[in-house]
């Protein structure tokens, strides 16, 4: 029997693994599935960036916090995917930045760990993040989780 896509299962399965805590709606007339992938090690994040852009999603990577900042002065993704070990430096002042500006209010924030972490899940939520990714995890399963965040659910009551 065929695994039911993430977004059907409870969500707290293996919330250790893989999960997301907070689901966000874009509040913008535009609803582009974008997202930056911003990983330590470059052939990864790009290798995820290129794996969601055949999905069908608008992806860019990159290995750098500073090159993160510039991109979210002049460009509002819908996810943010951050590999951990580049927060970590500055005790995840950005990312707790960036859950307190308006602005970015509705980009789903989701941390990209390793298989053997040093934070936990519960650091993660506290952090501010929305979700986890502890890698190593299927690309598939993290395109299914997008998909269900950019899938706007129609308002029934509008429905005439």
């Amino acid at each position: 029997m065929p695994t039911p896509p993430m977004s059907l299962r409870p969500p707290r399965e293996d919330e250790e693994q893989f999960a997301l805590w907070r689901l966000k709606r874009s509040t913008s007339a535009v609803d582009t599935p974008s997202v930056v992938v911003a990983h330590a090690d470059i052939p990864v994040g790009e290798s995820i960036a290129l794996l969601l852009r055949l999905k069908g999603y608008v992806a860019v990577a990159t290995s750098a916090l500073e090159n993160l900042e510039l991109m979210l002065e002049h460009w509002k993704p819908r996810a943010l995917l951050i590999d951990t070990r580049l927060c970590r430096a500055d005790n995840f002042r950005f990312i707790r930045r960036t859950t307190q500006d308006d602005t970015l209010r509705s980009v789903l924030i989701l941390a990209v760990t390793h298989v053997y972490p040093e934070e936990t899940a519960h650091d993660m939520k506290r952090i501010g993040f929305d979700g986890l990714c502890r890698r190593p995890w299927p690309v598939w399963q993290l395109a299914d989780m997008l998909e269900g965040h950019f899938h706007t659910v129609p308002d029934l009551s509008k429905v005439a």
